[in-house]
C-alpha cells in the first residue's frame, strides 16, 4: 500500500467512515462495501484537494478512477505531476 493509500485509509477511518481496525484491500470497492457514499465521496475529494495541493476535475471522479483505494491514489498521484 502506498503512502496515499494509507492517508486515505488514515481520513477515512478519522472521519467514522471505516472502523480503526478496518482495511479494505486496494482494489476492493469502496462504495459497494459501504464505507463511502456520496457526500462521503465529497468530503474526501475536499480532503484530497487540500492535502495535496491539487484540483480534482469533476470529470475524473468516476468509478473507474474513486471507487477504490488503488484508483483514488493514482489519480491523486496523476494530479500531482
Amino acid at each position: 500500500m502506498n503512502e496515499i493509500s494509507k492517508d486515505i485509509l488514515q481520513f477515512l477511518q478519522s472521519r467514522g467512515f471505516l472502523d480503526k481496525k478496518a482495511s479494505p484491500g486496494e482494489q476492493e470497492s469502496l462504495t459497494e462495501t459501504g464505507v463511502i457514499d456520496s457526500i462521503g465521496l465529497l468530503q474526501l475529494v475536499d480532503y484530497l484537494e487540500s492535502s495535496y495541493k491539487i484540483e480534482i476535475p469533476m470529470e475524473i471522479i468516476t468509478p473507474e478512477n474513486f471507487d477504490t483505494l488503488a484508483g483514488i491514489s493514482q489519480s491523486v498521484m496523476k494530479l500531482r505531476k
